[in-house]
């Protein structure tokens, strides 16, 4: 009789032990994604103030696509790194209604980021288990997908040259030709869980950086570095993780490399 009280409790334990920390299982995960770019320098903008972070500045004529890949590992459930691989182009132009209309200059900006980000998940995007269904018909445990939010921050390079189409003037310098400029983002993002490897998620950042040529033209009135924003809709995947900390499949190759 007691054996068979007891078997259940040790059943149900192992299988809660087993569940308490499966991100350590997947750790890695791998994205894709499309999204947006806006750049916002020497042209354009909203007349007669400067907004917070630009936000003001954004229009849809001169919002461009953008291709975005990135690699995470999960440090612990609430912590993560990634490295970013982002290119985009925006067009940026002194359109009817902004700050100098009558200008009419034009600048497409191409850029390429390379990055590395921190990031701290107040939303964790752990599966969590039913309290009302424990087990399934294999008498295994029953999860459900969960949202994940987080915020970022991090530092990188970006690539970045523009055809600029303007009447040059001497007064304003220009410097379409491609450069390197250091730029670093900040923003936040959310995940959805649609299975163990698969998620979906949404990532909106801002990109500070210490150039003010990203749009290739400085003019005598700015005073302040040229920025741009990202957005990405992406699709991720979870990696399985071998006992020692890396991907499966790594550690597969490992194995046959010594043996």
């Amino acid at each position: 009789m007691l054996k068979r009280l007891l078997l259940p409790v040790i059943v149900l334990s192992l299988g809660l032990s087993s569940y308490s920390q499966p991100w350590k299982l997947l750790r890695y995960e791998g994205a894709l994604g499309i999204g947006t770019t806006n750049v916002y320098g020497d042209l354009g903008g909203a007349p007669n103030a400067s907004s917070l972070l630009f936000i003001r500045d954004f229009t849809f004529r001169n919002t461009r696509p953008s291709i975005y890949a990135a690699l995470r590992y999960k440090i612990d459930p609430k912590m993560a790194l990634k490295l970013n691989l982002i290119y985009g182009f925006s067009r940026h132009e002194d359109y009817t209604g902004s700050r100098l209309e009558e200008r009419e200059f034009v600048s497409v900006v191409n850029l390429f980021e390379v990055s590395g980000q921190y990031e701290f998940y107040f939303l964790q995007e752990e599966r969590k288990m039913r309290s009302a269904a424990m087990f399934n018909r294999r008498g295994m445990v029953n999860n459900y997908s969960a949202i994940g939010a987080y915020v970022f921050a991090g530092v990188g390079a970006t690539i970045a040259w523009a055809d600029l189409e303007l009447e040059p003037r001497s007064s304003d310098v220009y410097k379409p030709e491609t450069k390197v400029i250091a730029s670093f983002p900040i923003g936040l993002g959310i995940k959805y869980v649609i299975s163990d490897h698969w998620m979906l998620g949404w990532e909106l950042g801002y990109r500070h950086t210490l150039s003010d040529y990203l749009d290739g033209i400085k003019t005598p009135w700015s005073n302040n570095s040229d920025v741009y924003w990202i957005s990405s809709l992406n699709l991720s995947y979870r990696i399985p993780t071998s006992r020692r900390g890396i991907p499966t499949f790594l550690d597969r190759q490992w194995r046959r490399a010594r043996f």
